[in-house]
């Protein structure tokens, strides 16, 4: 499996997306969604990020049920993000 590459695009110096991938994943015309959402590369840590439509609260946890991060609510319309405590990239899933 690939590594995705972090990019300025993809994340702020304080890891957060910027808001005009924001703004186009919740409009639902980003060119490539997947280089902002999921876990991502941040500092010396990862973020994750998700698009939940009418979600109010998103926790991410790891494939085995531990809690790794509690997401803000970036956008009202249900884009989440947040800083996950995980060591490596894996697949998360999202309540």
């Amino acid at each position: 499996m690939r590594k995705p590459r972090a990019t300025a695009a993809t994340s702020g110096p304080d890891g957060l997306a910027p808001a005009g991938d924001v703004a186009a994943i919740v409009a639902g015309t980003h060119g490539d969604p997947f280089s902002v959402l999921g876990v991502q590369e941040a500092g010396k840590g990862f973020v994750a990020r998700c698009f939940v439509p009418n979600a109010e609260f998103v926790t991410a946890y790891t494939l085995t049920g531990k809690e790794v991060g509690e997401l803000s609510r970036r956008d009202d319309a249900g884009f989440f993000e947040g800083k996950v405590s995980i060591r490596k990239r894996q697949p998360l899933r999202y309540h």
